[in-house]
Formats: structure tokens, sequence, C-alpha cells
């Protein structure tokens, strides 16, 4: 077995083993080559592919960021084994190697795919049960439950909602699609309320049109909704917020389901809520309910 750099030539065995290996996940050459060699936070050594008789059988990505207490953090973004060489020691010394890289960039602590930048999922679902023990067997221990929500959409879904915009602007309050022109303010917003969405809001923007809705207020964006800034070739809603102080006049609502309308208007017919924290706004707004649950798992290096 060799352990080598991955590179893009890489991308269509690597979608193939994941496709094989993640039955529980949506996996495409473009979420792939997301999450990996196209990743704007990529760091080239933290990507490793396992060969076998110069084959790959196996891959892990890493990332860097940091954690609440603002020490350095690692994060395993994927790790896949191909099924027929599971138990024959690849993901261990997959493991071994991305340990060992992520000591080097300073790391005290390794989490598992709980990354706030470009995440493919927001832990590992609780269903992929070797994946669990490979981690616990490895020394991580659990650290939290995360959740994601599912719900129906269409382009006919919210027939009030241009009538619910023009109430708004009664009260000096524009919503509207972001433009280009909106980033710098759009920024501003986040690195003073919510600094650990700004990635997804960078590649919202980069979307044509672009995948952001915005609140206006006195001058000031006050509110933001997003989609496809994440797993950007799949039904992947989110971040959004809005200040404190406009809270409760339906402004958040109104994004919302703006994004999900145009997630409809792509032809899909379900939209994915990620990483949920207040499920009940989801539940009332577009009828959101329970979907998948992660489980991270964490470890000191």
């Amino acid at each position: 077995m060799n352990i080598r750099q991955l590179d893009t030539s890489d991308i269509p065995r690597l979608t193939l083993i994941a496709q094989r290996g993640l039955e529980f996940d949506e996996i495409n050459e473009a979420l792939i080559r997301e999450k990996t060699i196209g990743a704007h936070d990529r760091i080239p050594d933290l990507g490793l592919v396992a060969e076998v008789t110069g084959r790959a059988m196996g891959f892990v990505q890493g990332a860097m960021g940091k954690g609440s207490d603002n020490h350095t953090m690692a994060y395993i973004r994927m790790i896949v084994v191909d099924r027929a060489w599971r138990n024959k020691g690849v993901a261990a010394a997959l493991l071994a190697q991305i340990e060992q890289k992520f000591r080097a960039h300073g790391a005290k602590t390794v989490s598992t795919m709980d990354c706030p930048q470009n995440y493919f999922m927001p832990g590992i679902d609780f269903r992929y049960t070797e994946a669990i023990c490979f981690f616990q067997k490895h020394g991580y221990a659990f650290h939290r439950e995360n959740h994601n929500l599912l719900c129906n959409i269409s382009v006919e879904a919210y027939p009030d909602l241009n009538a619910r915009i023009a109430a708004l602007e009664k009260d000096n309050i524009e919503i509207r699609r972001a433009s280009l022109g909106d980033e710098e303010e759009v920024f501003r917003l986040l690195a003073d309320n919510w600094p650990g969405w700004r990635d997804e809001a960078v590649c919202a923007f980069t979307n044509n049109p672009v995948s952001l809705h915005i609140a206006r207020y006195e001058g000031k964006t006050v509110a933001f909704s997003a989609f496809q800034g994440n797993n950007k070739s799949l039904s992947w809603f989110g971040p959004m917020g809005t200040l404190p102080i406009l809270r409760g006049k339906g402004i958040g609502g109104i994004l919302l389901q703006l994004c999900l309308c145009d997630l409809a208007s792509h032809g899909w017919r379900t939209a994915i809520i990620p990483w949920v924290g207040p499920v009940r706004f989801y539940q009332r707004m577009c009828g959101a309910r329970m979907d998948r649950c992660f489980w991270v798992y964490r470890k000191d290096i």
C-alpha cells in the first residue's frame, strides 16, 4: 500500500469509491471535487489517497480551522475506503497519516466532519456503524449530535410572498436578491455577527444568479438567507440570519421561502436544511421535518 497526495486525476475514481461506500449520501463528481481538489480552503498535503497495486482504494480529506476557544482545530472532512478493502488497514493508515499532518500544521484537536467551512456533512451519520466503531477504536470520543431537516418545495408554495414583501416596504424594509455590489456589506454583517458563515456566503456570491437574498433597513443589510453555498450540486439551504432588533417581523421566513422557491425553480422537489438549531422555526415556515442525525467525534492529538 502506498499513500500519496490527492490530485485532480483521482476525482472519478474517488467519486466511485464514495458512491459505493456512502449509501446514505448522494455523491457526484462535482461534490467530490468541491470537498477535495477544488476546496477554497484547500491545503494540498491534507488530501491523501491510499493505493493498492497502483489503484486508489481509499482517501481522506482534511481541513484546518479554529475551535471555540480560538485554538487550532483540524477536521476530517471525508474519509472513505473501497468496500472490498475495508478491515484491511487502509483506513487506519490514512488516519495515521492525516493525524501526523494535522500535528505538523499545529492542530491540538481533530474533529470528524463538522468543519464550519465547506463541510460535507455535520458529523457522521449514525447509521454508518463501521465508521462509528472505527473512530471509537482509534481514540475518538463522542462530542455532540447534529441534525438535518428536509422539506418539500415548489415554486407555487408561497403565493402571498410578493404581498408580504410589499407590506414590509411600508416599514422601509427592502427584500431582494443580492447582487455582486452587496458583497462588502453582507460580509461586514457576517463579520460582526456570524463570522463562521462567511465561506458559504462567498460561494453563494459565485453562483449565477447569486444564491443569496437580503433584507435592508435604513441603508444597511440586516438579514440574509442563502442556498448552495455549500454542497453546491445538492439542494442545500443555508445559512441565514436576521439581526435581533428586526426579528419578529417575518423577514427570516420570507428570505427562507425565497431561497426554497429558487431551489424549486432549478428542478428540486425537496430541500436539505443542514446543521439545524431552530427546528421549530423551519417547521412553521416551510413544514420541514427531522431527517438525518449525525454524531461528531473528537480526539486530542
